[in-house]
């Protein structure tokens, strides 16, 4: 697999788009463009033209600017308060085009449309806290719909089908279809989405988690052949995501995933991927994910959060000797061994891991301590108000936090790392990363001084299938002069670490040897992280952050300057932007070594394409980075997904990431308002407007005399995948010529 550009151009986004659905799940639907299908005329020609996204950066100097719309009020029902969620003015509003219009006036009369369910009632927040501007109902979960207190009861109808021959104010409904539906209430309808809603884990209710956390056990415990015979040939299990994770990870040439730019789009990505195989198991569920924030602003100890308890994800530091995670439901979770033959990349065991990673014991392994050093120096997981220093930011600097500061400590602190000389113990815990040993080893093994076994039995000694920089390799260079020729000189967030080595009796050669032989390291400090389940609620929290950044920006409340980029560190081990070309060299039996160069990764630059299929069905090709963060837009309405908050992070003051940034001094670059709290109060009433905003999609549109026959919209699954060939220009595709993913359906079905 290799990874490389394309000059794939981003044209108007097709008129209607669709998700993926689960068993029971259709569509009916229009794509106007480069997808042509019969389609059911439309009553009102305005709501047919589509919008395309942009990205196109801010160039406002101010980090943070108000604007104050008008407020709207809730609307209180059966005693609850139901959420004007709502639909995006996409309609004749292009992207990035803020319109602040209150329809309440020019509206008046027209009747008006509410959701919600039992979560929102539960917690009193809105889905998305009212910032995705559309209808939205949770799909394979009641929906209750009314309308305002002035309407009269209606007979009400769901894609035509009478819901209940008696008129009433409300209604509840379950959508059992992903997609666009039309709600009609007596003589006007409306148009809801019905997605898949990501919770936060702690605060579904019991039964949702306790059906989250049986459907991701079942996957883990389903292999790729027997996902395809129950679910069809577009299911991805646990092992095939484990496998793309590596490919693009521990390549010998670069990192396509990390330490750059595309580093959120593969882990959106590769997240969705897996929500859909989790959804044709139970779908009911989603990709639910974990706000480490809130760990943070507690008094207990990180490892004490209810996350590893037994009936979640099982303890972060397992007791027994081989570091196996052993109690609760995820207890001897496998690995994939004799591997070879489904993956490209494995261990010298054949096991499905980092190939530097020789550890042959085949369950998820974890440790709180990185070579010796308790939870790698850290005492706490990212805080809300390291995420709130970047509101204001560019895109290049949230890229940047987000690969490292702002999420990596987590995969470090539950992954860890072991079996290196205990002599070692002291030196590291003086270091301020004990993490550096690892990152400096990937750095020698791309480079050619670092090799690894090529095969191992599964009878040999983990003690003699380790990782070593041989002396055949090193040309006849000291250690001093290989840490030269890695570019390793500054690539260390310590800046002494070179120079303590004489404190503790090592030289540059003690500290060579014992980087080259890397140890063990737990799943989630490695390239198959996907391994553990830990993994996949751990990247939902960096998409609603950058969605949450991109709505402010659109609002004026805060500048988000999405110009692509990536804004890269001088001491970080694995940013060192070499790019390793091995030819056709055997790493294992070759002597010869790569040629490196400075160069951008492939898979980081804006024009690259990127390595997942089944996004979308009828995807004959592949999206790049500047597709996929068009896709993921939060005004996009054809994302089957959404997150149950935004500028909610329990975690923070008073709840709100907003006010988490004004208390931080994110005001102090505003020219605007100067950090005065005239300014503060300013933006909060803003986003405030913002979410109370009525919208076009919660007006009801006056029913046509007469409609024209439906045509149901033919979805059929591709039965081959595209090639995975990156800027050769094979499998490459119009990015709008996209249609729903996987055929319509889930995963097999």
């Amino acid at each position: 697999m290799a990874y490389g550009t394309t000059d794939a151009v981003v044209g108007p986004r097709s008129e209607e788009e669709v998700t993926p659905l689960t068993q029971e799940e259709e569509v009916e639907g229009h794509v106007e463009g480069a997808v042509e299908v019969e389609v059911e005329a439309e009553s009102d020609a305005s709501e047919g033209a589509g919008a395309t996204p942009s990205s196109s950066s801010s160039s406002s100097s101010s980090s943070l600017g108000g604007k104050v719309g008008k407020v709207a009020t809730f609307v209180l029902f059966s005693g609850a308060m139901v959420s004007m969620v709502t639909m995006p003015q996409l309609f004749g509003t292009p992207f990035g085009t803020k319109d602040s219009t209150d329809l309440s006036t020019s509206m008046k009369g027209v009747p008006t449309l509410t959701l919600d369910n039992a979560h929102t009632r539960r917690t009193g927040r809105v889905l998305g806290d009212g910032m995705y501007k559309r209808n939205i109902a949770q799909v394979h979960k009641p929906t209750r719909m009314a309308l305002d207190a002035s309407s009269s009861p209606v007979v009400w109808k769901v894609d035509g089908e009478v819901l209940a021959a008696t008129p009433t104010m409300e209604v509840e409904h379950t959508f059992t279809k992903l997609g666009k539906h039309t709600v009609e209430a007596g003589d006007y309808e409306f148009t809801v989405d019905s997605v898949a809603v990501r919770y936060e884990i702690r605060d579904l209710d019991d039964d949702d988690r306790e059906g989250y956390f049986k459907a991701l056990r079942s996957f883990y415990d389903i292999s790729q052949d027997e996902g395809e015979a129950l679910y069809g040939e577009t299911y991805k299990s646990s092992d095939y995501l484990v496998r793309e994770h590596i490919y693009g990870a521990a390549d010998m040439a670069c990192d396509h995933w990390h330490d750059d730019a595309g580093i959120l789009n593969h882990h959106v990505a590769v997240t969705w991927q897996m929500e859909q195989s989790l959804r044709a198991i139970d779908p009911t569920t989603a990709a639910h994910y974990w706000d480490y924030t809130r760990d943070a602003a507690m008094d207990y100890e990180w490892y004490e959060s209810d996350i590893f308890g037994d009936d979640w994800f099982g303890t972060a530091h397992p007791s027994n000797k081989d570091h196996i995670l052993d109690t609760g439901r995820f207890a001897f979770t496998k690995v994939k061994t004799d591997a070879r033959g489904f993956s490209n990349v494995t261990n010298p065991y054949g096991v499905l891991r980092s190939p530097w990673n020789t550890n042959p014991v085949p369950y998820v392994l974890r440790s709180n301590y990185t070579n010796d050093k308790a939870y790698d120096g850290y005492t706490s997981f990212p805080s809300c108000s390291e995420f709130s220093d970047y509101v204001g930011e560019d895109l290049a600097y949230v890229l940047n936090a987000l690969n490292g500061q702002l999420h990596g400590p987590v995969h470090i602190m539950i992954g860890g790392q072991w079996d290196l000389s205990s002599k070692w113990s002291s030196y590291m815990n003086e270091m301020t990363f004990a993490d550096n040993f690892l990152l400096l080893a990937k750095v020698l093994w791309r480079v050619g001084f670092l090799r690894v076994p090529d095969y191992c039995s599964t009878d040999t000694p983990h003690s003699d299938c380790v990782t070593s920089c041989p002396e055949e390799y090193r040309n006849g260079m000291n250690a001093t002069e290989i840490f030269a020729a890695a570019h390793l000189g500054r690539d260390t967030a310590d800046s002494d670490w070179l120079t303590k080595l004489d404190d503790y009796g090592f030289t540059h050669e003690d500290l060579l040897d014992e980087i080259c032989h890397i140890g063990s390291p737990g799943e989630m400090f490695t390239s198959a992280a996907p391994q553990d389940p830990t993994f996949w609620p751990l990247h939902g929290n960096a998409e609603r952050f950058v969605q949450y950044l991109r709505l402010l920006d659109e609002e004026d409340i805060a500048t988000f300057n999405q110009t692509w980029g990536y804004h890269h560190d001088s001491n970080i081990p694995s940013d060192t932007h070499l790019v390793c070309d091995w030819g056709n060299q055997d790493p294992a039996h070759d002597l010869s070594m790569p040629t490196c160069i400075h160069e951008t990764c492939p898979g980081h630059k804006e024009d690259d394409v990127l390595p997942f299929t089944g996004l979308f069905s009828d995807q004959s090709g592949l999206y790049t980075n500047k597709d996929m963060y068009k896709f993921t837009d939060p005004k996009d309405t054809y994302m089957p997904y959404v997150y149950d908050s935004l500028d909610y992070w329990e975690g923070c003051t008073g709840g709100s990431m907003l006010d988490s940034a004004i208390q931080h001094g994110k005001l102090g670059a505003s020219a605007s308002v100067s950090g005065d709290a005239a300014g503060a109060s300013s933006l909060v009433n803003a986003l405030k407007s913002f979410r109370e905003r009525t919208f076009d999609g919660m007006y009801g549109k006056k029913k046509a005399s007469s409609s024209a026959a439906s045509t149901t919209m033919s979805l059929s699954s591709s039965s081959s995948q595209p090639a995975i060939v990156y800027g050769t220009g094979a499998g490459e595709v119009p990015p709008d010529a996209i249609a729903q993913p996987n055929g319509g359906l889930e995963p097999g079905r």
